[in-house]
């Protein structure tokens, strides 16, 4: 009896009350992401596959992260100047098809050129979407939409790798691209169907059609130097993070020898216990006004979590089960919460670059991961990055704790 009224008024109410709008661009995530394979098998292929060097997928990794760096700052700029959705359907068919495209190239320098290319089109989804729930929510509600955003992305992803492992080992490295092309698009005629009459919803601007005053009243977030402050330390402790796209996998495979296979059955994992339990977590922070403390006891776990890698277990499995279980638990209470903290700054005027802004941290921080370990992995050995991300992301939880009498809304 106690467990079903848990799952009555605690699990399911956790997603009442969010619109049907943010349940649409969830949905249209999740088609997007399900076809997420490239990403975590990168540094395997181009290691592996296409035999570069660690140095070489590091740059490659960086382009990537740099295209991302690029389309974040340029989607929040978009974001307050143009319809939402319409920059959401580009980046959609526009992205899948440059990952289509990346099947055919192998050459170093075309392939570092293309995936920046993909990834600053594919991208601007973003701020976009990221504006488009916020326009669908309030303060009651809003950490919810983003937390049903990221429910869905996560889903794709646990989906995604698990079949890109399949499909690596039994068709080859190429056909990930394809899927992650072939989805992007579908999602991108399922926005069109679901938001055809809202093609023309920008930031800004109320559900009828009512303008804000475009002048902007307020200083942009370059301004507010507690707010840099902020997503600077956010950006430290998520390069350590990010190593889960980058010298994880590796380490998976040169440490623990897992497969492809297993290394996508890794993903999956974390991306379905995010999917179970982020919702009614983040209600329970949500109903008791709690935005930014959790965010700082999730640096912390993402930090801790490298504890399991560095001292290990007597079975490699349960090291990997709980090095797995805590940085995702981490994930679930930090991410969504410097989502919240970013839009709550803003004001009315620059929400669009606040956005911006925000993702651009993310972008950064995906950016500098790759190149701040793999390339010295074999001189300095796994060991001495595991305890570097441990003690950085601890630093940036103290940094942002000392940070907190500056932001409301904690």
């Amino acid at each position: 009896m106690q467990i079903k009224n848990f799952i009555q008024k605690t699990y399911l109410d956790s997603f009442r009350g969010v619109s049907k709008e943010v349940w649409l661009i969830a949905l249209v995530q999740l088609i997007n992401r399900s076809g997420m394979m490239v990403l975590p098998f990168l540094s395997l292929y181009l290691t592996k596959d296409l035999e570069w060097s660690l140095s070489m997928a590091a740059i490659a990794g960086t382009s990537f992260g740099l295209g991302s760096l690029v389309s974040s700052i340029l989607g929040g700029y978009l974001s307050d100047r143009y319809p939402l959705f319409k920059i959401m359907l580009f980046a959609l068919i526009g992205g899948g098809i440059c990952f289509i495209l990346l099947t055919w190239i192998t050459s170093f320098i075309a392939f570092v050129i293309w995936v920046f290319i993909t990834t600053t089109v594919a991208d601007i989804l973003r701020p976009a979407a990221m504006g488009a729930v916020s326009e669908f929510s309030d303060e009651t509600n809003l950490t919810r939409g983003i937390s049903l955003l990221r429910m869905a992305i996560n889903l794709g992803f646990a989906v995604g790798p698990f079949f890109g492992g399949f499909l690596i080992e039994n068709i080859g490295y190429q056909f990930i691209f394809i899927a992650d092309g072939v989805t992007c698009i579908l999602a991108g005629f399922l926005l069109l169907y679901f938001f055809n009459d809202k093609m023309s919803l920008q930031l800004n601007r109320d559900i009828d059609g009512k303008k804000f005053d475009p002048k902007l009243k307020n200083p942009p977030p370059f301004l507010d130097f507690k707010f840099m402050l902020f997503l600077f330390f956010n950006m430290v402790m998520l390069i350590m993070f990010f190593q889960l796209f980058h010298t994880i996998p590796l380490f998976f495979t040169e440490v623990f020898h897992l497969t492809e296979s297993e290394i996508g059955k890794f993903f999956m994992m974390n991306g379905l216990l995010i999917c179970l339990t982020e919702m009614p977590i983040i209600y329970y922070f949500e109903k008791r006004k709690m935005a930014y403390r959790p965010m700082v006891w999730g640096a912390c776990l993402i930090g801790t979590s490298f504890l399991f890698l560095i001292f290990g277990t007597p079975h490699f499995l349960l090291t990997i089960i709980l090095f797995n279980v805590v940085i995702s638990i981490g994930e679930i209470i930090n991410f969504p919460f410097i989502s919240t903290i970013s839009i709550l700054r803003a004001k009315e005027d620059n929400k669009g670059l606040y956005i911006g802004f925000m993702t651009t941290m993310f972008s950064l921080a995906f950016l500098l991961a790759p190149l701040a370990f793999m390339p010295f992995v074999e001189s300095i050995g796994y060991k001495v990055v595991w305890i570097s991300c441990c003690v950085l992301s601890l630093i940036s939880a103290l940094a942002l704790y000392l940070l907190k009498p500056s932001f409301e809304h904690s």
